[in-house]
């Protein structure tokens, strides 16, 4: 071995050419060189770096941080010389594609890097140093993979965290992977690693959503997309690539569609987009969730204003059946209706409206009919003179007086949600009732007629034309 240091140093300053390092006559790979010039003898040099190759002329390879074991004491593991030494001529002692593999044993998996695959591993590491870990020609942050995967992410408002991060390999295999696009781990798998928190929610949460269950990126771009949170689009959009024909059914000679529908992402202003313990993924219980936007005043798509909700149950402690139970759907469609204000049945809009049984269909999903078709009150209703029933009286003729008249549809100071006052005419003139519970009975007196009053225990039908009657009992009851 010394014999051929001194031998190989005398070469170079005669010829005034490196050397490459190569391994000792008496190694295997002197005949395999051989075989691969062609029979030509590969001549073997020093295989002590800083004596020979890296220190005489490849100097670039010293002081690398990161280098590849071989470049550190042995060329000839890689290279051979061929033909005469002052040509300096070096070849590999094995084809090129299948150099690395002969020291790096890659497992077969069914997805293969093309790099990998077609042995070109030198497109990603340095075979001799680099100033990376694992020899990588660039920063494995992002530049390494840009390379060849040219896409600008910066161009986009939300970019994924590893790969803003430039952490490609957080989900992807360099080399291979048994999972489509090199994922470290089927797609769901994958995502969960970080946000484990998205099922734990869903399982204990009693309603999953099915898209959910098919995998995050039905919904989600992995890498970087325009909208909040990666999403593929924005809602309704996105949530109506799964729930167009739903969403066609439901709107179906809809006169009125919620605004909430409409907006970006107002699909997920009332529904959960991954789970929820609440029926139909809702995000929350009635009338909590509806007042998240209507908490202020709103105007329909005709102008006509929509009052402040949240400010009116607030000042109001007597509360339709509805609102109590938190049922605003039972009134409203949450989606679309064929009735103004979305309301699921027919409700008279008018102040005056001749009287039609079919008008009072919402009414009437909860109240009996008879309160408007029995003239007699007798177990009906506390709203009657004596006998005669004065709900009948009020709505049951050809210029009847509807429910708006009287009630508050939501919420009000006085029991049975009796109004203060109610707007009236084209301008919305709001006419005073100005009425008065007693004991037995009650007084109003409203802009349409002169104070009356009527008492339950008095059995003329005359009694609804009195005078009225002080309230002398105090609080109604």
């Amino acid at each position: 071995m010394r014999a051929n240091i001194v031998w190989a140093n005398r070469l170079h300053r005669a010829s005034a050419f490196a050397v490459a390092v190569m391994i000792a006559a008496a190694s295997p790979l002197r005949v395999m060189a051989q075989q691969l010039s062609g029979g030509q003898a590969a001549t073997p040099v020093a295989t002590a770096v800083d004596q020979t190759c890296a220190k005489e002329c490849h100097k670039d390879i010293v002081g690398k941080p990161h280098r590849h074991g071989p470049s550190n004491s042995d060329c000839g593991a890689c290279h051979v010389l061929v033909g005469e030494a002052a040509k300096h001529k070096f070849s590999y002692i094995v084809p090129k594609e299948d150099l690395c593999k002969r020291c790096h044993l890659i497992p077969h998996e069914a997805h293969e890097h093309a790099p990998v695959r077609d042995g070109k591993c030198l497109e990603c590491h340095d075979p001799h140093g680099s100033e990376y870990p694992k020899s990588l020609r660039a920063d494995p942050r992002g530049a390494l993979c840009l390379k060849c995967h040219n896409q600008d992410f910066t161009k986009y408002k939300f970019i994924h965290g590893p790969v803003a991060g430039g952490a490609c390999t957080v989900c992807h295999k360099p080399h291979g992977s048994d999972m489509p696009k090199l994922l470290a781990q089927d797609a769901q798998s994958l995502c969960l690693t970080c946000h484990a928190e998205v099922m734990a929610k869903a399982q204990a949460g009693g309603h999953m959503h099915a898209a959910l269950e098919q995998g995050c990126t039905k919904c989600h771009d992995p890498h970087a997309s325009d909208h909040k949170y990666q999403l593929r689009q924005s809602a309704p959009g996105l949530c109506l690539t799964c729930h167009q024909e739903k969403f066609d059914q439901m709107t179906a000679g809809a006169k009125v569609i919620h605004g909430a529908v409409l907006v970006e992402g107002g699909c997920t202003g009332c529904h959960e987009p991954h789970s929820s313990k609440l029926a139909s993924l809702q995000r929350g219980s009635q009338p909590g969730m509806c007042l998240n936007c209507h908490d202020r005043q709103l105007k329909t798509a005709e102008n006509a204003p929509v009052a402040n909700m949240a400010a009116l149950l607030a000042a109001n402690p007597d509360k339709h059946g509805p609102i109590r139970e938190g049922a605003c759907t039972a009134c409203h469609n949450p989606h679309a209706g064929k009735n103004f204000r979305m309301l699921t049945a027919d409700y008279p809009q008018q102040f005056y409206s001749a009287f039609n049984l079919e008008s009072y269909q919402l009414c009437f999903k909860c109240h009996v009919q008879d309160l408007v078709l029995k003239a007699s009150a007798r177990g009906l209703t506390q709203f009657r003179d004596g006998d005669r029933n004065l709900h009948f009286l009020h709505v049951n003729q050809e210029k009847g007086r509807t429910c708006r008249a009287c009630h508050e549809v939501h919420a009000s100071k006085r029991p049975s949600h009796i109004r203060e006052a109610v707007p009236f005419g084209s301008t919305g003139w709001m006419l005073e009732i100005n009425y008065m519970k007693n004991a037995d009975g009650g007084t109003c007196s409203p802009g349409c007629h002169q104070p009356k009053t009527y008492t339950r225990t008095v059995s003329s039908p005359a009694a609804s034309l009195r005078e009225p009657v002080p309230n002398t009992a105090g609080a109604p009851k």
